[in-house]
């Protein structure tokens, strides 16, 4: 029973393998064969089922539904490469005869045949040209860089350059033993290059153009083998031998490393040859058996200090390792892509009873493999359905790489077929085949070399998706990204939620007229449809959608008809409001929220500037809430008039308090009219507030809040409405005998400086000693001491009394000193500034030319010395001649600036 159900699984399998087939002869693109573990996989799954037959039918089926499950999961591994089979001239070419190795450049497409032909074809496989050099198969093909010339070798034992475009520097050799390599100088169609090219046998051969058009050999290498493989790169030339990898810098002829052949000896090199790949001019990878190398060209130091005596001989380029790893498989070619190694590879273990069911694991695979240290990872890996794949062996598979164009052709006898690494298009394809909308529609969006996809035609098929697997929610959040402002799409989608009664999920994603506006009609349905279905989701469209979109008045005919039916549904009251104020009709919403008590009201209020309507609802407002009525009262003061809230809170006091008092805090100069309802206010809820209020309004009536202090017993608040109404003597009173404070008494006295208080507050405290000492502590120098200190009673015991008098004289000292003090710094200051006075006066005065004589209006200075007389300068600068000056008299003010002053003196 157990081998029927694996027979079975595999048959499957094999149905799957030929519907594969027939697809690739059909169509020019590969896709990937379903891998050996996952077949296995089924095997096992169905080995399990076996085992647990005594089981219910049921759980049967659920474990089988599993392990399918299973392996959709390990097939969701997006592949890296697509690949397409070459036909044209190449198909009929490949019926007669077989291809043995191919070079390839971004134009043209050289393959080597088992004939000794060789066909020149474009990608398409087209043929362009072709030659019969040979007449044994062709082991191997070069090209320079520029596509000029090819070299080709053969078992004949020939080697052969063949111009593509001309005849000059071609070429015709017959060596000594059959030929496996050959390589061309990258720059061999340049006329200064030397023409070289390399000729690998049992020797390798370099072959350069000297005098005459004569060929020069020179010998590079012997002694160590045929050489299987060979690749040449800028300066540098490897090939590699039975004994290993060889890299000889061609500047100055000279190997710089080494690589020994490191895997098993139980490999022959005829059946696995080696794979040489330079991905550029400074690094190599090694393929050979079941072991892949990643090496660089390293450059020594040039730093004559850091080189040994032993160093100096050294090539001046070295070859270091960078990764090397055994695979669990044959390397079939290798070749880089990116930052990876793409490998071709044949398995170790061919399992041929499988065959025969169409699971063959001799079909070579490409794998994508990251290197790392002594390992690797494997980035994907696809199996490959290759003509005739069971007649193969590793040596008959080749990997040519176009590393600029990232391609790489595979090459067996009967078939040709290149891989690319997949674009985004076919990653789409694949990602939208398995189900993987949403990564697709991500990878539509950031890439813009798409073309063969859409956001809307991605995005089309990811909500068919959703909507046939119900998940309603998210294909609603799919509609805004991808139906953008086109209408019609729109209103598609409404009719299309509509007819799985999911509108309500749609309702939240609907575009409100921000670029686009759908049709009335199609809010209205909704709103209906969530009127009926779900009310709290109507309210909150109601509450987010304009009211310009829809028919207000329509929905609001509606929802009158539900509430008939259910008057008291609150929900659909708020909505109601909310469809009120839509139209305008803020009256009718605002005494819905009032009836709700809903906190809404406050936004309906401020949205609409309804503040003329809070002075009559401002009860039921500070009963809904107290803290946002009290902003809006005091923030729009000019709207709402503090009288009117007053007036309507005049029989709640506990809501007038909380007004008033924020108003007095907010706004003082608007509050001073209620100062003397806030002392009562106060005076019951908070008398902290009291006594500031008392001691900085001078606006509320002294008697009232007086006759409220004493009702209520506060004395502190009593004693300062006595004193500032100037009954200062009660006040006293009062603070000696309720309060009983001294030091407060003593402040009270010193404030208002009063001989009748301050023998008022003696007589109180003679009797009592503690008060004695206070007085005489802090009296200071307000009255005398010895006003106190006569009137103590002989006998009385007052404790602390030498420290008060000792303090009392040094104040009198202290006082004497400051007084002393200050005299002297004011005799110092008269005295400097009496000396500065006179040295200012005494100071001679400038008097230059053009001064006029304001009595004569001459000049003061004479211009000859018979005329020269007595000048006469005054403080303020004028200068006069002395004969100007009235006789007999002694001038002290100048004539001017008495006139000036006169003048000035009448006029005010």
């Amino acid at each position: 029973m157990e081998k029927t159900r694996t027979q079975a699984c595999l048959r499957q399998s094999a149905d799957r393998e030929e519907r594969w087939g027939r697809k690739c002869q059909s169509k020019p693109y590969f896709t990937c064969l379903i891998s050996l573990s996952i077949t296995m996989e089924a095997s096992t799954s169905s080995s399990q089922d076996s085992k647990e037959e005594s089981k219910k039918k049921e759980e049967e089926t659920e474990e089988g539904d599993d392990s399918e499950e299973d392996s959709e999961e390990e097939e969701e591994d997006e592949p890296k490469l697509k690949y397409e089979r070459i036909s044209g001239d190449l198909r009929e070419i490949l019926k007669r005869d077989g291809a043995s190795c191919i070079k390839a450049n971004s134009k043209l497409m050289i393959i080597g045949t088992n004939w000794g032909r060789i066909h020149v074809l474009d990608h398409q496989g087209n043929k362009v040209k072709e030659f019969s050099p040979h007449s044994n198969p062709v082991t191997m093909l070069d090209m320079d860089d520029n596509g000029d010339y090819v070299a080709s070798c053969s078992h004949d034992r020939k080697v052969v350059i063949q111009g593509l475009y001309t005849v000059e520097n071609s070429h015709n050799l017959t060596m000594d033993s059959p030929v496996r390599s050959v390589a061309l100088d990258p720059f061999y169609h340049k006329p200064r290059s030397g023409r070289r090219f390399v000729v690998g046998t049992t020797k390798v051969v370099l072959y350069e153009k000297a005098m005459f058009g004569q060929l020069r050999s020179t010998v590079l290498s012997e002694g160590s083998g045929p050489a299987r493989a060979m690749k040449w790169m800028g300066q540098f030339l490897a090939w590699a031998t039975d004994s290993g990898v060889r890299v000889m810098d061609m500047n100055t002829k000279t190997v710089i490393t080494l690589i020994k052949r490191d895997h098993s000896l139980a490999l022959p090199c005829d059946q696995y040859p080696p794979h040489l790949c330079w991905p550029d001019s400074k690094t190599l990878i090694v393929g050979w058996g079941d072991s892949v190398k990643v090496c660089r060209v390293r450059e020594r130091s040039a730093n004559p200090a850091t080189l040994t005596p032993g160093m100096m001989d050294l090539p001046p380029y070295y070859l270091e390792i960078v990764y090397m790893f055994t695979t669990d498989f044959y390397v079939c070619g290798v070749g880089p892509l990116d930052e990876h190694l793409v490998v071709l590879a044949y398995n170790k273990q061919t399992d041929l009873s499988l065959a025969s069911l169409g699971v063959d694991s001799r079909r070579p695979q490409m794998r994508v493999l990251e290197p790392l240290q002594r390992t690797f990872e494997e980035i994907s890996k696809d199996v490959l359905g290759i003509r005739c794949y069971q007649e193969y062996k590793p040596a008959n598979y080749h990997l040519e790489c176009l590393i600029e164009d990232r391609q790489f052709y595979i090459v067996c006898p009967q078939d040709v077929v290149v891989a690319k690494p997949r674009s985004s298009d076919d990653r789409i394809e694949w990602l939208l085949e398995h189900d993987k909308h949403k990564e697709a529609l991500e990878l539509v969006e950031t890439c813009r070399d798409v073309q063969n996809y859409t956001v809307l035609s991605v995005g089309r098929i990811y909500l068919d998706h959703l909507m046939a697997n119900g998940q309603y929610q998210d294909a609603a959040k799919l509609c805004t990204q991808i139906l953008g402002s086109d209408k019609v799409l729109w209103e598609e989608a409404v009719v299309r939620f509509n007819r799985v009664r999911q509108l309500r999920v749609l309702s939240p994603h609907l575009p409100l007229g921000e670029g686009i506006r759908l049709d009335p009609a199609v809010y209205q349905t909704v709103l209906l449809d969530l009127l009926n279905t779900d009310h709290p989701g109507f309210l909150q469209v109601v509450q987010d959608w304009p009211g310009h979109l829809y028919n207000v008045s329509f929905v609001i005919n509606a929802v009158l008809e539900t509430l008939a039916r259910n008057t008291n549904n609150m929900v659909l009251l708020q909505a109601l409001a909310h469809l009120y104020s839509n139209i305008d009709k803020h009256d009718k919403a605002l005494a819905i929220y009032l009836k709700l008590k809903h906190k809404d009201v406050f936004y309906l209020i401020s949205r609409h500037n309804l503040y003329a309507c809070v002075a009559k609802h401002v009860v039921e407002l500070m009963t809904l809430d107290s803290a946002a009525t009290l902003d809006i009262c005091c923030q729009h003061i000019h709207i709402i008039p503090p009288d009117s809230v007053v007036t309507s809170l005049s029989a709640h006091p506990n809501y007038l308090y909380k007004y008033l008092d924020t108003l007095y805090e907010r706004r003082r100069d608007m509050s001073a009219k209620y100062h003397s309802q806030l002392v009562a206010l106060y005076a019951d809820q908070d008398r902290s507030k009291l006594l500031p209020l008392l001691l900085t309004s001078s606006s509320y009536d002294l008697s009232e809040a007086l006759e409220v202090c004493r009702m209520r017993c506060l004395t502190t608040e009593t004693i300062h409405l006595l004193d500032r109404m100037g009954n200062s003597i009660e006040s006293l009173q009062l603070i000696l005998e309720e309060e009983q404070d001294i030091l407060w008494a003593i402040r009270l006295c010193k404030e208002h400086d009063d001989a009748d208080l301050w023998n008022r507050l003696i007589e109180y405290a003679l009797d009592k000693p503690e008060y004695i000492r206070e007085l005489l502590n802090n009296i200071g120098t307000h009255i005398d001491p010895l006003m106190i200190i006569q009137r103590i009673p002989r006998g009385l015991e007052i404790p602390g009394l030498r420290d008060a008098l000792v303090k009392i004289l040094h104040d009198y000292h202290l006082q004497i000193s400051l007084r002393t003090g200050c005299q002297r710094i004011l005799v110092a200051d008269c005295s400097n500034l009496l000396n500065k006075l006179v040295s200012t006066q005494n100071a001679a005065l400038p008097v230059y030319g053009d001064t006029m004589c304001p009595a004569c209006n001459k000049k003061v200075l004479p211009t000859s010395r018979e005329e020269q007389g007595s000048i006469v300068v005054f403080a303020c600068r004028h200068a006069y001649h002395q004969l100007c000056l009235p006789d007999g008299t002694e001038q002290e003010v100048c004539l001017l600036c008495r006139k000036d002053k006169k003048r000035s003196f009448l006029l005010s």
